[in-house]
């Protein structure tokens, strides 16, 4: 508590203390325009199998970003879901083998220097087949560019937080809530202004579980505004059940098409 009561005491103080009427910084920071830098990127990949292998695959993504004068804000929703036949005493039937939904949203307050800005942080899971009903996350703290031109980006967060972890019925786990420490850095970098590369890595670690998420990605521009991206992700989580890998990983190939 007495880290979001500073956070929030931070977040409505002036920038650099100047001397600006409170209400005046927020009212221009909402007269910017929503198209200035505001980003909508949706990905959509399938895969249908018949024949000696029947199994359907559907993977959709869609990140919203965007700059402000005083704020920046995030949104990512992600979606996975696998179906396969199986046969059992003559007869087919379909099962459900993945099913994940992951919500994630940033905020962050610019300071004196843009760079350098103050944030909170929340994230939610639904995996059906990791152990857990669900599993979510609150932080604050602080994020900075450490630099930015138009070839590259390399920034990083850190900072306290609170995690709750839900799990099942019928497992013999009981459920959890952590204080813990979140980090992470992203890298991004572009080749001859039609492929770009970017590396990120988040840590979520308290006393009773850590979680690792690593995202390496390669996307590639087609025409105007769609590209193909070839996506690796790997999560890494110490909490799930003895009978549960703690790593998951997701090898993905998607279309992905830049609204604005």
């Amino acid at each position: 508590m007495k880290w979001i009561i500073f956070l929030f005491t931070l977040l409505t103080a002036n920038d650099g203390f100047a001397k600006q009427d409170i209400m005046d910084s927020v009212y221009l920071a909402d007269r910017v325009a929503f198209d200035d830098e505001l980003s909508v990127i949706g990905e959509f990949g399938f895969l249908i199998a018949t024949g000696n292998t029947d199994t359907s695959t559907i993977a959709a993504k869609v990140n919203t970003s965007q700059e402000l004068t005083a704020w920046s804000y995030q949104i990512i929703s992600h979606a996975l879901y696998t179906q396969n036949q199986e046969e059992a005493n003559g007869e087919k039937s379909n099962a459900t083998s993945a099913q994940k939904l992951f919500l994630s949203g940033q905020l962050d307050h610019k300071l004196t220097e843009p760079d350098n800005r103050l944030f909170i942080y929340g994230e939610y899971e639904n995996n059906r087949f990791n152990g857990f009903r669900f599993q979510a996350a609150f932080t604050v703290g602080w994020t900075s560019r450490l630099w930015h031109d138009e070839q590259s980006e390399f920034k990083y967060s850190v900072g306290p937080g609170y995690a709750i972890s839900e799990f099942e019925e019928g497992n013999t786990e009981k459920d959890t809530k952590n204080i813990i420490i979140r980090a992470a850095i992203e890298y991004k970098k572009t080749f001859a202004d039609h492929a770009t590369f970017r590396q990120f890595i988040s840590s979520e670690a308290g006393q009773k579980f850590t979680k690792i998420k690593s995202e390496t990605s390669l996307s590639t521009k087609l025409t105007g505004a769609l590209a193909m991206k070839v996506n690796l992700v790997m999560n890494v989580n110490t909490s799930v059940g003895s009978d549960i890998e703690a790593l998951d990983t997701e090898a993905t190939v998607t279309l992905v098409y830049q609204f604005f």
